[in-house]
């Protein structure tokens, strides 16, 4: 028998306007990071499948990069062609769970069953003294959606091992390393166009959306705002030191030798009112899912809010989160999860947080010969 070798893909999260690559290899410290790759990317057509002409190359120019190893990569289907929904059902005599999962899905579909790849994330006993009751996340695609996609990946070069999920990814990165999940948590990545919020507990998965929101419109108004030029990498680093601070800097002692303390407050009072009317529209989407959860499960304890993503960089949004939603709330860079090789990484390991998605993807370990 021919022995089957367990080694680390690459995680390849491609959304839009970005792409980011991360693999990760073992050493004697445990996990680490091989490399990580950044793309981005301009397209005027509609989605990811549309902007394969534009994806392509780009992705031909991530396998070449050195600091990867290998074409084998795991993925995730794009969430704008994916409908996620809750299930729950009782299982009918001499029916199969993923039989009972068809049946019930069928009302949420907006396309043919026969056209859909169903997949379940999540699934759960309820209690009871039936014992056949189940509570199940599911996902759908459509199957020529999911072809052309694939399609796009050979093209480029890459040999797809395994299509994930961005819930199922994030979980992975979260729990990494020993983290268990007491009670029910609130998960997200709040990415550059599109952020995905879970509520999950250590069994299963509550709640998953995907909003077509997240700080790119921030950064855009403060570039329109200030005056400052398109390519510029001054709106992220006005994120990164003034934030959302403005509503706690009027009770604190603001040191700064070089900065007059008023005018500081004024910088921090006009970031805040830039960005602000965003972050309240993020709010609103956090509100619908916890209330959504509590109506799944009316016991829910929520323990807090972590946050993934480029979202990370927004200074004090944990403190900003919790005040509006009354729980905690802390900012996660995966970099300090997983430790870093010595050759080519990130000089600024600040700037880990857009990478979380694609490093919960390179932590899927596969065989092959």
């Amino acid at each position: 028998m021919v022995p089957l070798n367990s080694k680390y893909p690459i995680g390849v999260d491609i959304g839009k306007n970005n792409i980011y690559a991360a693999q990760l290899k073992e050493n004697r410290r445990g996990l680490v990071v091989r490399g990580l790759v950044h793309q981005e990317y301009e397209s005027k057509t509609g989605g990811i499948l549309e902007a394969k002409s534009v994806l392509i190359p780009l992705l031909k120019d991530i396998l070449k990069d050195k600091r990867l190893k290998g074409k084998r990569v795991v993925v995730h289907f794009p969430s704008e062609y994916i409908l996620s929904f809750p299930i729950s059902f009782q299982l009918g005599k001499e029916e199969t769970l993923e039989t009972a999962i068809m049946r019930n899905s069928r009302q949420y579909l907006t396309f043919p069953l026969e056209e859909a790849i169903i997949d379940y994330p999540s699934l759960t006993l309820v209690p009871g003294d039936e014992g056949n009751k189940y509570r199940a996340s599911v996902v759908a695609a459509r199957k020529d959606q999911m072809a052309e996609y694939l399609s796009m990946l050979k093209t480029a070069g890459m040999t797809v091992e395994v299509v994930d999920f961005g819930v199922s990814s994030l979980l992975r990165l979260h729990s990494y390393p020993q983290q268990t999940i007491e009670n029910s948590i609130i998960l997200c990545n709040i990415g550059y166009s599109q952020s995905l919020l879970s509520v999950v507990t250590k069994d299963s998965i509550l709640v998953q959306r995907s909003i077509a929101r997240g700080i790119r419109t921030a950064l855009k108004n403060l570039r329109a705002n200030l005056e400052l030029s398109p390519n510029s990498d001054k709106a992220k680093v006005l994120l990164k030191k003034y934030g959302l601070f403005y509503e706690d800097c009027l009770d604190c002692q603001l040191d700064d030798d070089k900065t007059d303390p008023d005018e500081m407050r004024d910088m921090y009072r006009a970031i805040y009112q830039i960005i602000n009317p965003q972050i309240e529209e993020l709010v609103h989407e956090f509100h619908k899912v916890i209330g959504y959860a509590r109506s799944e499960k009316q016991d829910a304890v929520l323990d807090g809010i972590y946050i993934y993503g480029p979202g990370t960089f927004i200074r004090h949004l944990d403190r900003y989160l919790e005040k509006r939603l009354n729980m905690p709330a802390n900012l996660i860079n995966p970099l300090n999860k997983v430790g870093l090789s010595k050759e080519g990484n990130l000089s600024d390991l600040s700037e880990g947080g857009p990478f979380a998605l694609a490093l919960g993807l390179a932590m899927r370990k596969v065989k092959w010969l």
